[in-house]
């Protein structure tokens, strides 16, 4: 195991919206789209000094040195992904210390980034409290303030923001319902994710006890692959399902040995 580097970035977190829909539907054609994602973004991300950390399914982590950097490269990225008229793209951006590990991403930062992100309208932008910050002094830059919401493992009061300037969709405020609701959904999602990392681990260790020594490389880190939940309510409860398959595999990665 490598040692840990610890680093003070901005965290950028994209999804693309309906994917999970599309991938039911025509699955070549969603991974075609991914493709598109990723030769369309990544010489934006690179043109802004960022770091393409991975891809999360459908979705991006990015790092960049300073908010505004990752600011206007987020706006860049959703400007051109209107040239693609499938990649539809939310995207929430925090500030906070990033910890690398064995070719991953970890730290409670990065878990708020990504809670973040689901915030945003599609095709619009959503950012912490300490992003806005940085934008305050800079008339371009214009947000509205969207409501401090409970979020599960985080124990700051995080503040989110919407970029509402620059051509860019507001989102809804997050009402009183909402951010009641996801603090009683919470019990819901230990349970949910508890019986998951419960048989994951099981078939880990069932798998290590099967594997004769010496067959995996010591490089090798055994991969899950957990798929988004589709929403089979309302509109407006799209966050939940998302928020379960976000908090699962935030959960399994942060075990370690996993990725």
């Amino acid at each position: 195991m490598t040692p840990q580097i610890r680093k003070l970035a901005a965290i950028v977190f994209t999804d693309i919206v309906g994917f999970t829909k599309l991938s039911a539907q025509d699955e070549p054609r969603a991974l075609d789209l991914l493709k598109k994602q990723r030769e369309l973004l990544k010489p934006i991300v690179d043109e802004h000094d960022g770091s393409w950390l991975k891809e999360i399914g459908d979705g991006l982590l990015l790092t960049f040195n300073t908010n505004i950097e990752a600011v206007v490269c987020s706006i860049a990225i959703q400007e051109a992904a209107k040239s693609i008229p499938e990649l539809d793209l939310r995207i929430g951006i925090h500030q906070g210390e990033v910890v690398f590990q064995d070719d991953d991403v970890l730290g409670d930062d990065v878990n708020i980034a990504a809670r973040i992100e689901p915030f945003a309208a599609p095709g619009g932008i959503s950012i912490s409290g300490r992003v806005n910050a940085s934008l305050e002094r800079d008339p371009a830059f214009q947000t509205a303030f969207l409501g401090s919401p409970n979020m599960k493992g985080v124990s700051q009061d995080v503040k989110i923001f919407s970029i509402v300037s620059h051509g860019l969709p507001g989102a809804n405020k997050i009402s009183d319902d909402i951010a009641d609701n996801k603090a009683k959904l919470n019990w819901n999602i230990y349970s949910i994710t508890g019986a998951i990392l419960a048989v994951v681990g099981a078939l880990f260790w069932i798998n290590l006890s099967l594997l004769s020594p010496g067959i995996a490389s010591d490089n090798e880190i055994p991969s899950v692959v957990i798929l988004p939940f589709e929403n089979k309510g309302e509109a407006k409860d799209e966050y939940y399902a998302y928020g379960i398959s976000s908090d699962i595999i935030s959960d399994i990665t942060s075990v370690g040995q996993l990725r």
